[in-house]
């Protein structure tokens, strides 16, 4: 029998939020584009204050009730609760899906590409 040696690799670890279409979602309202903007301001500044690290909305291709997604520098815990302080999630948008995920530790860059352009409120 052959055994295989092991070694330790280290590993980081960063909490998934996915915004999931809520299954009863309220009725469209004159107060819509100021929640969205209140919406892209609060994640905006979660970014600018380094407890997210990326995110955006997800073009759905097989998850048809997935509609946007970050990624969290906190634990799991944290980022719930301030997932659920975001407008959109307090009106009723969306509903708040969250996981850890672990990947192995090495340098990377993510977000160095300039792919599409969306116009977002300011």
């Amino acid at each position: 029998m052959h055994t295989h040696a092991m070694q330790l690799l280290p590993f980081q670890k960063l909490t998934v939020v996915r915004l999931m279409s809520h299954p009863n979602p309220p009725p469209d309202s004159p107060e819509d584009a100021e929640i969205q903007a209140a919406h892209i301001r609060y994640l905006r500044g979660l970014v600018e204050e380094r407890v997210i690290l990326v995110n955006g909305p997800i073009k759905r291709i097989d998850d048809t009730k997935m509609r946007g997604m970050s990624l969290y520098l906190v634990g799991p815990d944290e980022a719930r609760a301030l997932a659920h302080e975001d407008p959109a999630v307090k009106a009723g948008w969306f509903e708040v899906v969250v996981d850890e995920w672990m990947f192995p530790a090495f340098p990377r860059t993510i977000g160095d590409r300039h792919d599409l352009e969306i116009e977002v409120p300011i």
